[in-house]
């Protein structure tokens, strides 16, 4: 854990029974012009579930539940902002799960089901069983609808103000260039405030800022789902420490 998650995680700690919405404000989202999108692979998968238990019904549903994965992957960097820096750095899906996972935006233990699910059934030419195919959809659904309800905190709920009793400031900021990402924290008008940023435009290590970067975006979702009234103070501070993800 590097300091700044530190010094974050440990102000939430002191001041998150405190804080309250304050207002958000943000456009629109910068979204993929693809012709097929992640739900229609998933349709298809179901069609060719109900097709029978054949090798070829199975085969052709696994395939679709693959595309259906990244096509989603592919959906959300691309209104990260981030495709073009995971290509020029052939950073593959292995790479793209485990931004998911420390951004929280999808539980480790089901990135980690769902991963390896896809590489028996995808790299050992195995024939799938049915059970693992219906396993498979239903992760595969999951990962769909969990992403498709974070999109709108990168557009529209791209910055985000909450207030703290007595005086003090939580905001966030998602901008598309760059990407870069901004969290200001401050517990009261005169003392503590400390701004955290990432700016993956800057020539600077990638990798490292990769990490902070996603960390800063799981600080954004908690903070969005926290002012929605999604999860309670107890919720949001158990996943930004990592011991859950919402």
């Amino acid at each position: 854990m590097t300091s700044m998650e530190e010094e974050i995680i440990s102000f939430f700690d002191k001041h998150i029974e405190s804080i309250y919405g304050d207002g958000g404000s943000g456009g629109g989202v910068n979204l993929a012009d693809f012709e097929l999108l992640p739900r229609d692979f998933v349709e298809f998968a179901e069609r060719d579930l109900r097709a029978g238990n054949s090798t070829h019904s199975l085969v052709n549903a696994t395939s679709n539940l693959k595309r259906a994965i990244d096509c989603q992957i592919d959906y959300l960097f691309i209104a990260l902002n981030l495709d073009k820096l995971y290509r020029e750095k052939r950073l593959g899906i292995d790479k793209k799960l485990g931004f998911l996972k420390k951004s929280g935006i999808f539980r480790s233990r089901s990135i980690e089901k769902l991963n390896a699910l896809r590489n028996r059934l995808e790299h050992h030419y195995e024939i799938p069983k049915i059970e693992d195919v219906e396993v498979y959809f239903d992760l595969v659904a999951a990962f769909v609808s969990v992403i498709e309800a974070t999109i709108p905190a990168l557009g529209f709920g791209a910055s985000l103000s909450m207030a703290i009793e007595g005086g003090g400031l939580v905001s966030t900021d998602f901008s598309h260039t760059g990407p870069k990402i901004k969290i200001c924290l401050q517990h009261d008008l005169s003392s503590y405030k400390k701004t955290f940023q990432v700016d993956l435009a800057a020539p600077t290590d990638v990798t490292t800022n990769l990490e902070l970067f996603a960390f800063l975006l799981r600080v954004h979702l908690l903070l969005r789902k926290l002012d929605e009234s999604a999860i309670g103070s107890r919720h949001f501070l158990s996943s930004l420490k990592g011991e859950a993800q919402i």
